[in-house]
């Protein structure tokens, strides 16, 4: 029986050990804090925990809108925090129930590579195995010209822990987390400030995305300002004052730096243990999450961009395969679905189409906006809109945008399309339920194609 050593247990490092432990290995996990890393404790689950909340409050103040009158409609934030840690509580213990379930061994420890097949822990024991998988995630980036000993001066870590909604909030990064902390206090009734040194919100995607969500953001009250950089940050009695380039100053009771993460490779033993680190940082792998030194793999964010939670459980499902049975399982980062749950939520998938036109690629887009689809406008959410990149003629669907109401949930269609290879007409010829949201594909494929029934 082989015996798998894997360090860390964030979403990499669990569901590889789960994959080991079903392939019959014996696998040990070291982790030293919670099971479920920062996705499940400091990042997806808790942050989706407060949208969800957020968009209930929306909800009910926005009732009269549907004949629906809510009289005294207020925020206890203290629930509405204390559902957020139910909610990974709850799902943290029931990834450590599974763990239990497949007998793989948890110990709570700091572990660094000590050479091939051998973690060094802290308390001074070795655990040794026949392969190790390094699953030591990300940690969120802290800039020099911020003091984060003042409170009011935080990363996301800290504003899930805070207790009180703050009056005002600058967000110092326009980016996934920006944009979904933005969306969530804005709601709460914060004043809230999004400030991006670069030309667009969500600088990854689109640019008709990044404007579409400006546009989105000026509705709510959002103040977004691009272009600016922070140059100099100062706590005082009366908040925390940010001078940005071009002479304009901003002031604000907190503020969110949120400008991107790092991975968790200094000082763990990687480099000098014989894995390859490339010069952010990140532990080089080849396609099958292979690393430099042999039988041992990574997986995750310390592996590389992109820092996603379902690209972590797509490697580390791989890298515990090839590391119990030997084999050349390889991942494909070609289709990974990349979602915003900012309001409106945002998602991507394979080739974009400002992609598509720096690499020169001659493809043809098929459109459809939201307020074409029944579902969306009676539910109140007719903004945004469907793009999908195929090959010319309604040929291979490559990928796609999407900016609207449940796009998140709607752009999966499309990456299986893409995976597998389907046309634009196979999409436009699979029937779409009505009235749902999904039907907006379908519509958008259709319109591609010179076809549309619902828009010109």
């Amino acid at each position: 029986m082989a015996k798998i050593l894997v360090l860390g247990g964030g979403p990499a490092g669990y569901v590889a050990a789960l994959r080991a432990a079903q392939l019959g290995a014996e696998v040990v996990v070291v982790e030293a804090r919670e099971i479920g890393g920062t996705c499940l404790n400091r990042g997806c689950i808790p942050t989706k925990a407060m949208v969800a909340g957020a968009e209930r409050l929306e909800q009910a103040r926005e009732g009269d809108a549907f004949g629906v009158h809510a009289e005294g409609v207020a925020l206890d934030f203290a629930a509405f925090m204390a559902r957020k840690d139910a909610a990974a509580r709850q799902l943290r213990e029931g990834v450590e129930h599974m763990l239990a379930a497949r007998k793989i061994e948890v110990v709570t420890a700091r572990g660094r590579l000590a050479g091939a097949g051998r973690l060094a822990l802290d308390d001074g024991r070795t655990v040794e195995g026949d392969a190790v998988i390094l699953a030591t995630g990300s940690d969120s980036v802290r800039l020099r010209l911020f003091d984060f000993s003042d409170p009011r001066v935080m990363t996301s870590d800290e504003l899930l822990r805070i207790e009180r909604v703050p009056e005002s909030l600058v967000i110092v990064g326009g980016g996934v987390i920006g944009c979904e902390f933005a969306s969530v206090f804005t709601r709460l009734g914060t004043t809230v400030t999004v400030v991006e040194m670069l030309d667009q919100l969500l600088p990854g995607e689109d640019k008709r995305v990044g404007r579409t969500l400006q546009q989105a953001f000026k509705k709510a009250g959002i103040e977004v300002v691009l272009k600016a950089g922070v140059e100099s940050s100062e706590s005082r009695d009366d908040g925390v004052h940010l001078a940005l380039a071009g002479g304009r100053e901003t002031v604000a009771a907190a503020v969110l730096v949120a400008v991107g993460r790092r991975p968790v490779s200094g000082d763990m033993g990687f480099s000098e243990a014989g894995v390859e680190i490339d010069e952010r940082g990140f532990v080089v792998t080849d396609e099958t999450q292979r690393t430099s030194l042999e039988s041992v793999f990574a997986a995750g964010d310390v592996a590389g961009p992109p820092l996603l939670a379902h690209w972590a459980y797509h490697q580390g499902q791989a890298a515990a395969e090839n590391a119990v049975t030997g084999g050349r399982l390889t991942v494909d980062r070609r289709i990974v679905p990349n979602c915003v749950f900012s309001s409106p939520e945002v998602a991507s998938v394979g080739l974009t189409e400002d992609r598509a036109k720096q690499e020169g690629r001659e493809v043809e887009i098929a459109h459809l906006r939201f307020n074409a689809v029944s579902k969306a406008v009676v539910e109140g959410e007719p903004d945004g809109f469907v793009r999908i990149v195929c090959e010319p003629g309604g040929g291979a669907v490559l990928g796609a945008s999407l900016v609207g109401p449940h796009v998140t949930e709607l752009v999966h269609e499309l990456a299986l399309a893409a995976r597998a290879g389907l046309a634009l007409r196979d999409v436009a010829a699979t029937i779409h339920a009505h009235p749902t949201l999904a039907e907006g594909i379908g519509e958008a494929a259709l319109a591609g194609l010179g076809r549309g029934m619902h828009s010109l």
